[in-house]
């Protein structure tokens, strides 16, 4: 099968199978919502974000890192892979450990403290997943890891009817997460067998090669974590649990979205680093531009229709008793422009081997986010939260830009843009009429949710957004 060929199938299956793990996602976060009620799940969201801070601590970015390393130097692919696993299994342990005894010594973490030790077990198996995530997007074979991550979900959702059905409660909850994430683990781990069995290994010289690349992206992870996870922890802080519960719910929708960025630009970054390491701009070129243009004709979408069908989309996800989050999610989805671009620009960087460059600007963010986080929480509750995040985002995409293009000389495309623009005109005008229809019922969502991506999609086609004999002569079929 010819590159194109495969790029063209890995990119189908990775679209239907993120379809079918985000809507299973959005129904299970809707058991979980409407279960729990808004001030358990802000407790609930509470527990996941402390979690989530020490799982960003362990990430230290080695499913980029898995994929620069195996397409650098492929002759050395099962060493580097079998010491990889090692290095993410000691630091994923250590780390979780670690948040553990941290919990324990915090009065409001303490009494929940058997849950989130359920609950961790989630984050260990999440973080042994990305080397195995790294190695089969290099590989080409995203069809192995969605259908781990299906069935995963599968699993996921049919715990969480289980526990709801039983009563068990945040414990029960807590069991299934880590159950579907132990599964998705375990048959990422057999399908990926079948292209190289990965062992654990401990070779000094290549956990240090290891550790020099990772740390410039633990520094910038860690960075991270000062503005994307000190919102939902400072509105804990100050905040009531409703509050929280509020912000959680619609900050969850952005979590799923956030996915689809990393999925698109992680099956790119081999065959970006391949360019780059060969010299061959003319592909890598346009492999930027195709990127850039497939994001935006993404997110754009999203952020449009969002601002239309946010009150509708809540009450579908959680129920009515969550309306007020419908307007936090409208302001949130403006961030996703800054995560989907910053996304595709961390990665250029990370193909050409300079992601040390981007520590002064993730310094520079953090040190202005977090004080600005103090303040507007405590004044203007999840409001104040949701308007530094975008700030956030936008700021880091702008930055990371910025920085690529002094290496890489990229271009923003100016015509496509404005064709997006009337795109995304067209969409809105269609959907417009019937934002208060949709609300009315699941069913009158989905329709009018189908109706704008049929009329966007006609007019992408209308107006030539994609130029696809460019693809054809880049992606020849004699590779």
């Amino acid at each position: 099968m010819s590159l194109a060929r495969k790029f063209a199938y890995n990119n189908l299956v990775q679209i239907i199978g993120k379809a079918i793990s985000i809507v299973l996602g959005i129904i299970s976060v809707a058991l979980i919502a409407r279960y729990l009620g808004v001030e358990g799940f802000g407790r609930y969201t509470a527990l996941s974000n402390f979690l989530g801070i020490f799982a960003v601590l362990a990430d230290l970015g080695l499913t980029m890192v898995t994929a620069q390393m195996i397409n650098e130097r492929p002759e050395d692919r099962q060493t580097i892979l079998n010491n990889l696993f090692g290095f993410r299994l000691f630091t994923a342990g250590a780390i979780i450990i670690i948040s553990l005894f941290v919990a324990a010594c915090l009065p409001y973490y303490r009494e929940l403290w058997f849950i989130l030790a359920i609950l961790s077990g989630s984050y260990f198996f999440i973080a042994l997943n990305q080397i195995l995530t790294g190695l089969l997007q290099s590989e080409l074979k995203v069809d192995y890891l969605m259908i781990a991550e299906v069935t995963g979900r599968l699993l996921w959702l049919g715990g969480l009817v289980l526990s709801n059905y039983l009563n068990w409660g945040l414990i029960g909850i807590a069991a299934a997460t880590t159950f579907s994430s132990m599964v998705n683990f375990g048959l990422a781990w057999l399908l990926s067998a079948r292209r190289i069995k990965i062992r654990l290994d401990y070779q000094a010289d290549w956990w240090r090669k290891i550790a020099q690349r990772s740390w410039p992206l633990a520094i910038t992870i860690i960075l991270n974590l000062l503005y994307l996870r000190t919102d939902i922890l400072f509105l804990s802080w100050w905040q009531s649990e409703a509050a929280v519960g509020l912000y959680g719910v619609a900050y969850k929708v952005i979590d799923v979205l956030t996915s689809l960025p990393f999925l698109f630009i992680g099956l790119l970054l081999p065959l970006l680093t391949r360019a780059w390491a060969t010299s061959d701009r003319q592909k890598f070129n346009f492999l930027i531009n195709t990127a850039l243009l497939v994001l935006l004709i993404l997110v754009s979408p999203l952020i449009i229709g969002g601002q239309i069908l946010s009150n509708p989309i809540v009450q579908l996800i959680a129920g009515t008793s969550f309306s007020a989050a419908g307007p936090i999610l409208a302001l949130l989805l403006v961030a996703l422009a800054g995560i989907f671009m910053g996304c595709l620009f961390n990665h250029l960087l990370i193909a050409i081997n300079r992601q040390q460059i981007m520590v002064r600007p993730y310094f520079f963010v953090a040190i202005t986010a977090v004080p600005a986080y103090y303040l507007l929480i405590r004044h203007w509750s999840y409001w104040g939260a949701a308007i530094v995040t975008v700030y956030s985002e936008l700021l880091v995409a702008i930055l990371a830009g910025y920085k690529a293009k002094k290496i890489i000389h990229w271009r923003w495309p100016s015509v496509a843009s404005i064709k997006l623009l009337i795109a995304n005109l067209f969409m809105a005008l269609a959907i417009w009429p019937c934002r208060h229809w949709a609300s009315q019922s699941i069913v009158n969502l989905l329709i009018t949710i189908l109706l704008g991506a049929l009329v966007y999609g006609l007019s992408l086609i209308g107006l030539k957004v994609v130029n696809w004999s460019k693809i054809q002569s880049v992606f020849k079929p004699n590779e």
